[in-house]
């Protein structure tokens, strides 16, 4: 089972970021991706420098990443 928090599902639910597909397959890495996916797109849109959004991204993909490989 992926380890995440309800608080990380709520903020990338907020930010329109789908990851109920890897979540239900339980698929880390596909999870991973689809958050790198929407961290892309934010530097896209903002002039190749991420946002507050993208920085908050950034910092929940790093929190899940550590949450499931540390231990």
């Amino acid at each position: 089972m992926i380890n995440i928090t309800e608080k990380q599902k709520q903020y990338l639910k907020e930010q329109h970021v789908d990851i109920s597909a890897a979540l239900e397959n339980d698929d880390l890495g596909e999870l991973l991706l689809v958050i790198d996916d929407a961290i892309v797109d934010n530097i896209v849109d903002h002039h190749d420098e991420p946002d507050e959004t993208g920085i908050k991204l950034q910092r929940i993909y790093d929190q899940i990443y550590n949450q499931n490989t540390e231990g």
